[in-house]
């Protein structure tokens, strides 16, 4: 994979080329790297769980969970990989524009019907200010421009300062986010859809899920770029 700063400055000359093979490719990824990326097989419909076949996951039927439905066009492998931390933390923000467009076109139209609202995982403040951009509310503001949607960014507000998640398992990964959302408007009767980058365990998104149910919401969603 190419350097942070060789891919900055391949993005800045060929801003209409692919990222990855500098193909044209007005989107920044071409059509012939889209196919190589890799996609999921069966998974359950409730947190994208990798299954043999198509149906509902074990747990989710146990319990079933805050959210609704999940979609997930990808699956978290190189290449996309590499692209996603150059984002969020390799010095190529600009790799937002391309990963935002792969997401909006690749999401079913019934992720998206009748939604009364985006909400984007969000950042604490310290993160944001370290980070200088909140990755989850870029991909959720190009998917609300793409498709007609209201992004609502300030619904809900990440309070405490988590550690990070990278590494813990699924039941160290809800301790670590007890209590870290705080929701500042009344969501009563909306349809809600949360959108974040990668999703791994699910953890995060069911935990915001569940905290956007107490304020009201009808129904709630949630897309992110890739599974991990």
């Amino acid at each position: 994979m190419i350097s942070s700063w060789a891919g900055a400055t391949l993005e800045w000359l060929y801003p209409d080329r692919c990222v990855l093979c500098l193909a044209p490719a007005g989107s920044g990824i071409c059509a012939a790297c889209t196919a190589d990326l890799l996609t999921p097989g069966p998974s359950c419909p409730t947190c994208a769980e990798p299954l043999p076949a198509a149906g509902s996951c074990p747990a989710c039927q146990r319990a079933p969970p805050p959210l609704d439905a999940v979609w997930v066009p990808f699956v978290y492998a190189w290449p996309l990989i590499q692209l996603l931390l150059g984002y969020k933390s390799g010095g190529r923000p600009q790799l937002g524009r391309p990963l935002a467009r792969l997401l909006s076109d690749h999401l079913p139209a019934e992720a998206t019907l009748g939604v009364d609202c985006v909400i984007p995982v969000p950042l604490h403040e310290q993160r944001l200010a370290q980070r200088g951009f909140n990755q989850a509310e870029q991909l959720a503001r190009v998917l609300c421009r793409s498709r007609g949607l209201r992004l609502d960014a300030r619904a809900v507000r990440r309070i405490i300062a988590t550690p990070s998640q990278q590494g813990l398992s699924r039941r160290a990964r809800k301790v670590n986010l007890r209590g870290a959302f705080a929701v500042g408007r009344d969501l009563s009767g909306l349809r809600v859809l949360l959108v974040d980058d990668v999703m791994t365990t699910g953890t995060t998104l069911t935990v915001l899920a569940r905290e956007v149910r107490k304020a009201g919401a009808a129904w709630v969603g949630a897309v992110a770029l890739a599974r991990a």
